[in-house]
């Protein structure tokens, strides 16, 4: 079981984040614990056999579980080597007549090398690669039966290949893609060659494995035209089936996380997901990176993955020059020059997003969305390409809790400043029920801390009847916090925030879909009329959700984004 964990980990950190993916795992009676570990596992996909019925009825019938357009066939004692998984969709996406990516392999102590089979090409014997451990579109593997039904424990591999190459698909090796193959001797090994015997064990002996022999016999041609020749007749003249594989958009998605939160990285995933619709993600925490081993690093693994990945399209979310700055972005673009670069700053830093250092790196991009118009005059006059582009709501489908507290009012933010800490001390002598969530000083008694955790914050607003947000950048036209859309999509409270310039931005409209206040005795005031008035409250909080969920998704922001691309005429970004 050790060395299939260290294969599930090695698949998890070669595909990285962004892409769906499942580990489709055949066991054959496992009794050390693989079974329950396996079940325990959020991305794996058990196939219980309950005995060894032999490695080809093993692997058809993980190829029949799977569901992605790629499948990669491996054992369990491999391991994948850093983003190799990532370059072997590239090269199949690259190369549409490529009916099997072979991974390099160092098996047996050997080199990087591929291994081989025979095989007729124009009418000759020669020796053709083959895919051992490679990558495979599934509808192909589908169409021809993957390992067929006639070997049991060696040549299923061959088989595969064989049929690939007579339908006039490719085999090739993919430049970079690797594996490690130790070969385990295991109680799985040993019981295959007592009983089925090792192929080279056998061969040693003179004479070849029954799967080998059999696998011979199959494909050896009777006809006088290739003289007992053994192996597929290699098909150049194009492929007999078109590949029903389409092309697909690249992106390299750089988000930004907080640091000391990790949980960001399961909750915060809705412009990952929603850009995961429109074509193949691959995240890279590139600050995180910068943090843990150094900015230069960070930047070159940049430039590494983009050069794995090859994006069309390159989403940033860049909110100073800490780690990027105008000419890494200016040698990046260099080295991509038909893919098109963006960079979201879902954030206001007023000191940050003046500052010319990053006027001058946001001239390097082809588009920049802002979460306010506050700075739009000053970038259309130095050249900085902007949108206004909002953030959008954290999907979550939960539900209050028989212990969610019901709260009248729920405030979920951090104490940070003094204008917050007073808001919350007046909020605390309201005549109702008032929640208060976030980090803050012990004299606030907090209620507890939400902080990212979009469930337990979605099942408070459902159960309150009143949700608020402050405003503390007057200056800030069009900027807002999340928790606007967060509780509005969430349903149950009635919304109540702040006056800030721009609320027509995002097509709100106050005493509509939410209710706006100006200062505290306004807030408590309308709370008061509210509370005595729960059918208008009720029909207020669920026309604001309403139009939170039709028109401020992550899906819909994609969607804003690709529509600015077009009118600026940067899509599509390819042929």
């Amino acid at each position: 079981m050790p060395h299939m964990k260290n294969m599930v980990r090695s698949v998890r950190e070669s595909i990285g984040v962004g892409m769906l993916y499942e580990i489709v795992l055949v066991d054959g009676g496992s009794t050390d614990g693989t079974i329950e570990w396996c079940k325990a596992q959020s991305d794996v996909v058990l196939v219980e056999q309950g005995a060894l019925l032999g490695a080809v009825e093993a692997f058809n019938a993980g190829f029949g579980k799977a569901s992605g357009e790629y499948v990669i066939a491996a054992n369990d004692d491999i391991k994948f080597v850093d983003e190799s998984i990532l370059c072997a969709i590239r090269y199949m996406q690259d190369n549409p007549d490529v009916g099997c990516g072979c991974f390099w392999q160092d098996r047996g102590g050997k080199s990087w090398h591929i291994e081989y089979m025979p095989a007729i090409l124009d009418g000759k014997q020669i020796s053709h690669v083959y895919g051992q451990v490679a990558i495979y579109p599934r509808w192909l593997g589908d169409k021809v039966g993957w390992w067929g039904d006639y070997l049991h424990t060696y040549g299923g591999d061959n088989e595969l290949s064989c049929h690939i190459l007579e339908l006039g698909y490719k085999i090739r090796a993919v430049p970079c893609a690797c594996i490690h193959d130790s070969q385990v001797y295991d109680e799985l090994r040993k019981i295959n060659n007592e009983i089925y015997h090792n192929p080279s064990h056998v061969a040693r002996k003179g004479r070849p494995h029954n799967d080998s022999l059999t696998w011979g016999l199959h494909w050896q041609h009777k006809g006088a035209a290739y003289k007992g020749m053994t192996g597929p007749i290699v098909k150049v003249d194009g492929v007999a089936i078109s590949n029903s594989l389409d092309r697909r958009l690249r992106i390299l998605y750089m988000p930004i996380y907080e640091p000391g939160h990790p949980v960001q990285k399961g909750s915060k995933r809705g412009l990952r997901e929603a850009l995961s619709h429109v074509g193949l993600v691959y995240e890279y925490d590139y600050m995180d990176m910068c943090q843990a081993k150094g900015k230069k690093f960070g930047v070159d693994h940049t430039f590494d993955l983009a050069n794995i990945w090859k994006p069309n399209l390159f989403v940033f979310q860049v909110q100073g020059t800490e780690e990027y700055t105008a000419p890494i972005m200016a040698g990046l673009r260099a080295e991509h020059p038909s893919a098109v670069f963006v960079n979201w700053n879902g954030d206001y830093h007023p000191d940050v997003l003046h500052s010319q250092q990053y006027m001058d790196l946001l001239k390097q991009f082809h588009l920049t969305g802002l979460v306010t118009t506050s700075v739009v005059e000053k970038y259309t006059q130095v050249g900085v390409p902007w949108f206004y582009w909002q953030i959008g709501y954290e999907e979550s489908d939960a539900g209050p809790l028989h212990d969610t507290p019901k709260h009248d009012v729920v405030f979920l933010a951090n104490g940070y400043s003094e204008v917050r800490y007073k808001l919350a001390r007046q909020l605390r002598k309201l005549k109702c029920d008032v929640g208060i969530y976030g980090a803050w000083p012990p004299e606030y008694k907090p209620n507890g801390s939400t902080l990212y955790d979009f469930d337990a914050g979605q099942r408070l607003y459902r159960a309150a009847k009143f949700a608020i947000s402050d405003n503390q950048w007057k200056r800030a036209t069009g900027f807002v916090s999340n928790r606007l859309f967060q509780a509005m999509a969430a349903g149950g409270a009635m919304f109540l925030q702040q006056h800030f310039d721009g609320l027509k931005l995002l097509g709100l409209r106050d005493g509509e879909h939410l209710v706006v206040w100006q200062d505290f005795h306004d807030l408590q005031d309308k709370i008061h009329y509210y509370m005595a008035h729960e059918d208008e409250r009720k029909a207020i909080a669920d026309v604001g959700t309403v139009e939170i969920l039709e028109n401020h998704s992550f899906d819909v922001r994609v969607m804003e984004l690709l529509d600015e691309l077009r009118v600026r005429g940067l899509w599509p970004l390819y042929p």
